[in-house]
């Protein structure tokens, strides 16, 4: 199987449009992609498309600054696969060169960003990458259905009785199809060991998955429909951001930022300081915008305190270990998540959060404790924070203080 170069990123939109064009032939065939096989006739292609729809909810492309989008997927339980899915695709996500991280505990939601043009050909490939993996995942799960009918395994198989039998075999392929995501997601020319004869086949199941993605390995970057591509890029034109202080639009209850992408930078703050607030566990039950949303004791007494040292100007920011920096005003579904659970945001995303909201060179006071303030330092050195090394109840007798002595404190060097 020849090893096809990934299309140079187009100069713009139209760059896509030009190559779905050229996917057609004169005679109104389709040019050969890999796995574009749908089947003979339409009702087998409609057929393909439903299965491969089935596999992941991909929700509109957010523009961001810089010529740069954001995709949010959300992958349904399907029979325990849906977070195997999940980190199919944050493997896909890098062979394509993007940035993915989980937004939920469960592992069945992703957050991709990226080039605009690589998310959208990212997104309309996903599908059928997907697609792919799985039928090579059920490939290896008849091999194991085969060899657990075999007469010489019998007494293994039953001795596992029936629950045991039934999740032996969900293992098996679980294993199998991360390791066939693995060999597609990896160069052509992988080396992957051979099966061997003196084990049974049960004990090898990183090595089936192996062979049978060696076996049907495409390059997956070529794998998508530039039109389907362009209706993502088109779709996200459509979206109109809110008259805000930070244009904002709700994706499934996430924010991202909206900006024109002509656009040489975010909206300027309002004079006066920047004041970072911790999120908190306790939440309402439903959506509110996020200076309502959290109710928390420390996050209450800290955005009383936020609130008097910017009354004559400034700006509130919540720092949430899910989202990051969020605008008091923004619009959040409540959620489960916290420092220590995959997907947290990093510090390169704050930093571009910070910077979208033109608050890089801000004068900034941090009311936060120790894991929210060691973050937001490495994006602000200079910040002050008045709650650093005090235990839980000097950080309240403090943030009293402050906020009673609000016209007195200053966060000038």
């Amino acid at each position: 199987m020849t090893k096809k170069p990934f299309p140079p990123p187009c100069a713009g939109r139209m760059g896509l449009r030009d190559e779905g064009r050229d996917l057609r032939r004169d005679d109104g065939t389709t040019t050969r992609r890999p796995l574009w096989d749908t089947g003979w006739g339409p009702e087998r292609a409609a057929a393909y498309a439903s299965r491969c729809a089935r596999y992941v909810d991909i929700d509109r492309l957010q523009l961001r600054a810089r010529g740069r989008a954001a995709v949010r997927l959300d992958f349904s339980y399907a029979a325990g696969r849906g977070p195997l899915r999940t980190e199919a695709a944050l493997a896909v996500a890098v062979r394509f060169g993007l940035e993915a991280r989980h937004l939920d505990r469960s592992g069945r939601a992703l957050r991709v960003t990226g080039p605009a043009e690589d998310v959208a050909r990212f997104a309309a490939a996903l599908p059928r990458v997907l697609d792919h993996a799985e039928q090579l995942g059920s490939w290896a799960a008849r091999m194991y259905g085969t060899c657990s009918r075999g007469p010489r395994h019998t007494d293994h198989f039953e001795a596992l009785g029936d629950s045991g039998r039934r999740s032996a075999a969900a293992y098996f392929r679980a294993v199998a199809f991360l390791r066939v995501v693995e060999v597609l997601t990896g160069p052509q020319d992988v080396v992957v060991p051979e099966l061997d004869p003196t084990l049974p086949l049960w004990e090898q199941a990183r090595t089936v998955g192996g062979v049978l993605g060696e076996y049907g390995w495409v390059e997956i970057r070529d794998a998508y429909d530039p039109v389907i591509a362009v209706q993502l890029l088109d779709a996200a034109e459509q979206t109109e951001a809110p008259a805000a202080r930070w244009p904002t639009a709700t994706v499934h209850g996430q924010q991202l930022a909206l900006f024109d992408a002509d656009s040489p930078a975010a909206p300027p703050p309002a004079s006066g300081p920047v004041v970072v607030i911790p999120c908190s566990g306790p939440k309402l039950d439903h959506a509110a915008p996020a200076g309502q949303l959290y109710t928390g004791k420390l996050h209450t007494h800290a955005r009383r305190t936020a609130d008097a040292l910017t009354a004559h100007g400034g700006t509130v920011l919540i720092l949430s270990a899910l989202h990051g920096f969020l605008p008091v005003d923004q619009v959040i579904e409540p959620y489960d998540h916290t420092w220590k659970d995959p997907g947290s945001v990093t510090t390169e995303e704050l930093h571009a959060q910070a910077a979208e909201l033109g608050l890089t060179g801000a004068d900034v006071v941090l009311l936060t404790p120790g894991k929210y303030t060691q973050r937001a330092v490495a994006v602000w050195p200079h910040a002050r924070t008045p709650l650093a090394h005090l235990g839980i109840g000097r950080q309240r007798g403090r943030l009293t203080a402050l906020r009673e002595g609000a016209d007195q404190y200053t966060t000038a060097a």
